[in-house]
């Protein structure tokens, strides 16, 4: 029954955005490392300037080289509310290969600068059995006079269930700014389950905001 609900206030937010968006950035990232390659994006829309209703999705794509490791795919998608100008909350849906479809509940804090953005991103399943979510960034993209801008992001995320670790990255990005696009060198780190086993890959970046 939650899930049919979560659904419906989806495909509700989608049919409401297609008429009234009011769109952030759009940021598209891809990086190719010596063991994997790793695809992510997000988009946020109010569907009114003046009122705080809208949408947020983010999705990651995780391709390891190693066939034993398998592809992780990772999909979430809230009907979202603005509390104020750094916070915002939501429900709605997240979606992962191992445990399918659940309903899930965010609270963001965002606050960006004119060189330094910061994101922090609490997320719980509501469910039976909720793993509880911290993700988050610290962005650095260069001053506007300098002609060549230093882009520097460090990304985290930390996943536990009741009872023990599931899953955490440590992702780091160093590079340069041209315009809206960034490049340079990319590690990324992944850590899974209570043992907390490593994969780590390293390779380049290439990130494009719309």
């Amino acid at each position: 029954m939650r899930l049919k609900i979560t659904k419906l206030i989806l495909v509700g937010a989608f049919l409401n955005m297609c008429q009234y968006p009011v769109w952030a950035q759009i940021p598209i990232e891809i990086s190719v490392g010596h063991s994997s390659y790793y695809y992510q994006n997000s988009f946020a829309a109010r569907f009114n300037k003046e009122k705080p209703l809208g949408f947020f999705h983010t999705s990651s794509i995780l391709i390891p080289y190693a066939k034993n490791r398998g592809n992780e795919i990772m999909s979430q998608s809230y009907l979202s509310y603005t509390l104020n100008e750094v916070w915002s909350t939501g429900v709605g849906s997240i979606f992962t290969p191992l445990n399918r479809v659940r309903p899930s509940f965010f609270l963001q804090y965002f606050r960006k600068g004119k060189t330094t953005s910061v994101m922090v991103y609490p997320r719980i399943d509501l469910w039976e059995n909720p793993n509880f979510e911290l993700m988050g960034f610290v962005e650095y993209k260069g001053a506007a006079h300098q002609k060549l801008k230093l882009y520097v992001r460090l990304q985290y995320m930390t996943t536990w269930n009741s009872k023990e670790h599931v899953r955490s990255y440590q992702y780091l990005r160093i590079g340069f700014r041209l315009e809206e696009m960034q490049l340079g060198a990319a590690a990324n780190f992944d850590q899974y389950g209570n043992t907390g086993i490593d994969y780590n890959s390293i390779g380049f970046f290439i990130r494009k905001e719309f």
